[in-house]
């Protein structure tokens, strides 16, 4: 039995997120379910920013030397990491060096070559892909759910559910969500007190003046975090990317739910200050240093007229350890723009580039794939009504907030696993084929490449590393043969280069352009 760790990372935006513990244990279920051994559990919880700073994540890719285990195992792709750039870079660096994998719990396949071009395939095709999504999402889900029936909704503060006899069918009963009167008045005086401009504070000092609880303790302005943001509380809901409107009765009025929304998102653009504003490096995390193969990082300075200039910069050259010049922000990644666009416009390379993205389709639309995520539907769904039940008969309020606890990573992991199930369909009723592809290509080389959002959408999902030294750059590739990197000798660069996937152009940098 090969042994495995499972890392779990709670993102702190979005009311949905799967919490520590259920990915914990889904994780845990599918490694049994694998055979395989689990040896340590990495979680970092409730923390942004990148991927260093997260510990439990920079423990776990240090403890990756040690060889105690071959597969780290996640809930989704994007717990692993923040982005695309960052999955593929700790990836590779993990396969390569150590031979460990990473998997998913929940998704089909692994992020595998042609998943990155094929990711981007889609994104640039969205308005047609995301209209057969809306249809295969209705026409997909659970007529309990179409019908209003409560099937594992989160029981939020304001609601109860109550037993409705079914017609016909004796001693049967359908669960349904009613309004906690009570409740209901106590959030309707939060949302109107906000909406005025109170505090989350002094409405909660007001509450606990007037001898209200939240389930036998004082209101605190954390008290109203979650609800403020919750649909459910207008009437409608999204349950699997379907817009749900006859399941939780209408408790806030649309308006001032929206004026709510409003200062929300106002509280939280002020309170992140400039930060927001910071200029965009694109090619962090993929640029390296030619000379000594150290990464290179951002750098600038302000001149004396008060003009900004932005470089990026060797790290060993801040130390005086290595002798590579700054590169200009600007000029380095349009430079590597147009590496990606004369890539593109080699036929033997979109060759190769297309065949990856048919056969990572082949792999993710397999029908083992499909039925694996019904199979995971219907056995969650199973669990949700024995939940339900319980609720109903549980005669202490503790046992009531264990099972809402239960209910919600139900209800987080039913709306994961719903719209990866109609993505998946959608993608297998579209069957993407080579003149789909071509087509596309011919649209990427059609871009400006000096606008930076398609700059970032080329480096993103096309690039891999960048090597760039004072004489000449060397940029890789998602596709096959585009990653062997160790292998190449910088001083045969060049005769290396024409027996890769690659073409050779002036570079408008004045060095000599190398492209694998």
């Amino acid at each position: 039995m090969e042994n495995c760790v499972i890392y779990a990372r709670f993102s702190s935006h979005g009311q949905n997120e799967q919490s520590i513990e259920a990915q914990v244990r889904i994780c845990k279920e599918f490694a049994e379910s694998k055979g395989l051994k689990t040896v340590n559990i990495y979680n970092d919880k409730a923390r942004t920013g990148t991927n260093d700073s997260r510990p439990a994540f920079q423990k776990m890719i240090a403890d990756a030397q040690s060889g105690a285990f071959k597969y780290i195992i996640v809930y989704m792709f994007d717990r692993f990491a923040r982005n695309r750039r960052d999955s593929i870079m700790y990836k590779e660096m993990l396969k390569e060096k150590y031979g460990i994998k990473v998997l998913s719990a929940l998704e089909p396949i692994a992020e595998d070559e042609g998943g990155e071009f094929y990711e981007m395939f889609l994104d640039w095709n969205a308005e047609k892909y995301s209209k057969r999504l809306s249809k295969r999402v209705k026409d997909g889900l659970d007529t309990s759910v179409a019908n209003g029936t409560y099937c594992g909704g989160t029981l939020i503060y304001g609601y109860k559910i109550e037993q409705v006899p079914i017609n016909s069918k004796p001693n049967k009963f359908e669960k349904r969500v009613i309004v906690h009167e009570e409740e209901a008045k106590i959030l309707r005086y939060a949302f109107e007190e906000y909406s005025k401009g109170y505090s989350k504070k002094e409405i909660a000092e007001n509450l606990n003046k007037q001898g209200f609880r939240l389930r036998g303790k004082p209101f605190t302005y954390k008290s109203f975090d979650r609800y403020f943001t919750n649909q459910k509380y207008t009437g409608e809901f999204y349950f699997g990317g379907r817009l749900c409107n006859n399941t939780f009765p209408e408790i806030i009025d649309k308006e001032i739910f929206e004026k709510v929304q409003k200062r929300l998102n106002e509280n939280r653009y002020f309170a992140g200050g400039q930060a927001t504003a910071r200029e965009p490096y694109l090619l962090t995390g993929k640029l390296f240093c030619g000379h000594c193969g150290t990464e290179m990082n951002s750098d600038g300075g302000t001149s004396k007229l008060g003009k900004q200039h932005h470089y990026y910069a060797c790290k060993k050259k801040k130390k005086h350890l290595c002798n590579k010049k700054r590169e200009i922000k600007d000029s380095l990644e349009l430079y590597v723009t147009n590496c990606v666009r004369d890539f593109l416009s080699n036929e033997k390379n979109v060759e190769v580039a297309i065949n990856d993205v048919l056969n990572f389709y082949d792999k993710k639309t397999d029908e083992v794939n499909l039925k694996s995520i019904k199979t995971k539907i219907a056995n969650i769904n199973k669990e949700v009504e024995e939940l339900a039940d319980a609720f109903v008969k549980a005669k202490s309020a503790l046992l009531q907030r264990t099972i809402e606890t239960k209910m919600t990573e139900y209800e987080c992991l039913l709306n994961d696993l719903y719209l990866q199930q109609s993505q998946l369909e959608l993608e297998r009723g579209y069957r993407i084929t080579k003149e789909d592809l071509l087509c596309f290509i011919d649209e990427i080389l059609k871009g400006d490449p000096n606008d930076k959002d398609y700059q970032r959408k080329l480096i993103d999902n096309l690039v891999y590393q960048v090597y760039v030294s004072d004489d000449h750059t060397i940029t890789y590739f998602n596709i096959s043969g585009g990653k062997n990197i160790e292998t190449l000798n910088f001083e045969e660069v060049e005769n290396s280069s024409k027996d890769k996937l690659g073409v050779q152009t002036q570079s408008p940098l004045s060095r000599q352009t190398i492209v694998v």
